[in-house]
């Protein structure tokens, strides 16, 4: 239990000198910007809202929903391509890393009402809805004028605070995911026998035809190979949620085989927003902490305020 113990003193320990206001939190913020306005700008209306008959029928707007930006314009009379220019604008600023105190509100706004209002199966918006609420705490102690900036003063205790528990909440939300996607998937004989990977990847509807292409399809047509690619597919994702929970640099190259699992699932399955978002995920897991005891020099050109710990 000792080491147990040192390694959640260490967690906890490390809220005093957390600094998330580095590279990996902008490339989170702009990739999950970027993930909803690229399944907006790309998508017509008649795949966006629910159709009947062939008639697009517009936004779903039941219960909390009502709330929305699309179920608001159209209660007031405002037409859809409104809603989608203004969200695309906070999307696009958001991306830029413009003024991040002052967008995380709206950028959780419109991801909330894109994620609630339209009926694309995409389990990206629901993940990115979470994060970009859980960024609000770390952001609105943000003065800067663009994310990709290095901060000029420290963030005040409270503001730390905060940051620091919404961190510990994204990397958790990060573990849950990978942990019920991969011990999931062993209730299914198709996984455990090692053959479910061959049929995802042949699905008529989420698989491709890069799947059945040289050199991947010469490896799904070896009973071996298959067995690799599905079991393969698990170990990584339950890899991936044990490494959210170890030091910094374990988890930096988690982010590396992030990156490398959800870009063969987006070329192989055309995942691309869900993949954007869990690397989304990564980079903001991967937020720098200061590992200094005394005070950083944030007036020095020189001195690095987001040195990395091993928390």
């Amino acid at each position: 239990m000792r080491p147990v113990r040192r390694w959640w003193a260490a967690l906890t320990g490390a809220a005093d000198r957390f600094e998330p206001r580095g590279r990996p939190l902008a490339v989170g913020r702009s990739l999950l910007a970027l993930a909803s306005g690229c399944l907006l700008a790309f998508s017509p209306d008649g795949a966006l809202f629910p159709r009947t008959e062939g008639v697009t029928d517009g936004p779903v707007c039941t219960g909390i929903g009502r709330i929305s930006l699309w179920c608001l314009a159209e209660s007031a009379g405002v037409d859809l391509q409104v809603c989608r220019m203004i969200a695309l604008a906070v999307f696009a600023t958001v991306a830029l890393g413009y003024r991040p105190r002052w967008t995380c509100v709206p950028h959780w706004y419109v991801t909330y009402s894109l994620s609630v209002a339209v009926a694309l199966p995409d389990a990206g918006e629901q993940v990115i809805r979470i994060l970009t609420l859980l960024l609000i705490p770390i952001c609105l102690g943000d003065d800067r004028r663009w994310h990709w900036q290095r901060p000029g003063r420290p963030l005040s205790a409270a503001w730390r605070g905060r940051a620091y528990a919404a961190y510990l909440f994204v990397r958790i939300l990060g573990v849950s995911i990978y942990a019920q996607a991969s011990l999931s998937k062993l209730a299914v004989p198709a996984w455990r026998d090692g053959t479910a990977g061959y049929y995802w990847l042949v699905h008529p509807h989420y698989g491709s035809t890069m799947a059945i292409q040289p050199p991947v399809g010469a490896i799904l047509q070896q009973p071996i190979g298959v067995s690799v690619v599905t079991w393969g597919a698990l170990a990584t994702e339950l890899a991936l949620a044990v490494l959210l929970l170890c030091p910094g640099r374990a988890r930096r190259a988690g982010w590396a085989l992030a990156i490398g699992m959800h870009g063969a699932i987006a070329l192989l399955m055309g995942f691309t927003t869900f993949a954007m978002t869990m690397v989304g995920l990564w980079a903001i897991a991967c937020a720098t902490t200061a590992r200094r005891e005394r005070p950083v020099d944030f007036t020095s050109r020189t001195a690095s305020p987001v040195a990395r710990t091993d928390v």
